[in-house]
Formats: C-alpha cells, sequence, structure tokens
C-alpha cells in the first residue's frame, strides 16, 4: 500500500469519525472568539418575533452550516497535523506508535505515544519540539486557537482513561 493510499484511508476514517460524533461538535465550544451557534440562534429567535418563520430557518440553517463547517475545517487540519507531525520523525526513523485525538475540546488536544526511550533522547525531543511549535503558530494563525500537541510514553498508558478525557479517537501507525 502507498503512502498516498495509506493517507487517504487515514482522513476518510478520521471524517467517519467526526461524522458519527457530530451530536459531540454541537455540544462543545469551538473557538472562544465566537459565540456557540446556540447562543447566536437564541438571541437571533428573540429578535424575530415579527419576522417570517421561513426567513428565521434559513438564517439558522446558514448560521448551523457555517458552524459546522469551519469545525470540520478545523478538525481536518488537527488530523492533518497529526499526521504530519508522524511523518516528520519517520525522517529521522523515530516510530510512532499510536496518536490520540480529542477535537471536542475548545483547544483541540493531540497525544502521540512513543516509546519510552525516546523521551530521554535529548536529539528527539529538539527535532520534535521543534515542528510541534512549528505547527501550533501555524495552527493559531489560522483558527486563533491553541493545538495541543503532546508526547508521552507508551509504558502504562490506559487507553481507556484517555477516551474517558475525551481522547476517543487514535490511530496505530
Amino acid at each position: 500500500m502507498t503512502q498516498a493510499t495509506i493517507n487517504s484511508t487515514g482522513i476518510k476514517q478520521f471524517n467517519e469519525y467526526l461524522a458519527n460524533h457530530s451530536e459531540d461538535a454541537k455540544t462543545s465550544k469551538i473557538n472562544d472568539l465566537y459565540y456557540h451557534v446556540d447562543v447566536v440562534a437564541d438571541a437571533y429567535s428573540r429578535g424575530y418575533n415579527d419576522g417570517e418563520k421561513s426567513a428565521k430557518k434559513e438564517v439558522m440553517d446558514l448560521i448551523v452550516s457555517k458552524a459546522k463547517e469551519k469545525f470540520v475545517e478545523k478538525a481536518n487540519l488537527v488530523y492533518l497535523s497529526s499526521k504530519a507531525l508522524v511523518s516528520h520523525l519517520e525522517v529521522k526513523n523515530y516510530k510512532v506508535e499510536k496518536f490520540y485525538i480529542n477535537i471536542f475540546h475548545k483547544s483541540p488536544k493531540v497525544i502521540v505515544a512513543v516509546d519510552d526511550a525516546l523521551l530521554l533522547n535529548d536529539d528527539f525531543v529538539l527535532f520534535t519540539y521543534t515542528k510541534i511549535h512549528e505547527m501550533q503558530c501555524s495552527f493559531h494563525s489560522l483558527f486563533q486557537s491553541t493545538l495541543d500537541l503532546s508526547l508521552v510514553s507508551t509504558t502504562d498508558l490506559d487507553e481507556d482513561l484517555l477516551a474517558k478525557d475525551g481522547f476517543d479517537y487514535s490511530e496505530s501507525m
């Protein structure tokens, strides 16, 4: 299987995950710079008492559609950033075991699981955190939101606890 096939399969799998968890997106605060869609919708509804119902529905549909588009765009960049970090590490033959994503937090979070020995390797730490910082800056410039990318040891990693903490999407390498 080629790298392009693997990447397209991964993004397809991640988008299926997003579609299956779309209700979670409605209950999460997407960006601190915007009011949640429910707040905007409620305010609009109260101010539109004399208007036509069809116009209100069109505006509501537009607001919800734009919020979903923004969320999906942000979620896909989180996923692609995770995959890019894995690819970056593979350049120096640093093996990533698995990564975990929590997209339903106001600041998306990614945990990358690696072998213990790598976390004690100064070259690895410098190489990796330089790239992580670059990705975080890029993400912030696009969404005015932070992307939390972290490294963790695979030893004693409890996937059940990660899932309970919102990291219910993961991908093995």
